[in-house]
């Protein structure tokens, strides 16, 4: 067993020591005033601007559109939805493919 000096309390120790030397010299340094007529700007790009705008509309579209999966319902509940195993395996290969492309 190896027991030495280096604990996390020692090093907090040094690091609260070195905190209030740094308090101490603030303390002397001479007060600096702020100039009251300075204002904070933002400006955001026109491109900044297209992206918020593409968010909002993104955001405002929803997530399932119930036109497509009504009628998938009614298919599926009444038995007359059927899907080739050739089209599964075919959509299946290419979003593999896609995956890992991108």
């Amino acid at each position: 067993m190896n027991i030495s000096d280096s604990s996390p309390v020692h090093d907090l120790a040094g690091l609260l020591a070195g905190l209030q030397d740094v308090t101490k010299i603030s303390a002397k340094a001479p007060k600096v005033e702020s100039k009251p007529d300075t204002k904070d700007q933002v400006r955001i790009s026109a491109r900044a601007k297209q992206f918020h705008r593409a968010y909002e509309l993104v955001a405002q579209v929803p997530d399932i559109r119930p036109e497509k999966v009504a009628p998938l319902q009614q298919a599926i509940a009444s038995g007359t939805y059927n899907v080739r195993g050739e089209q599964v395996a075919n959509k299946l290969i290419a979003h593999t493919i896609l995956d890992t492309i991108l």
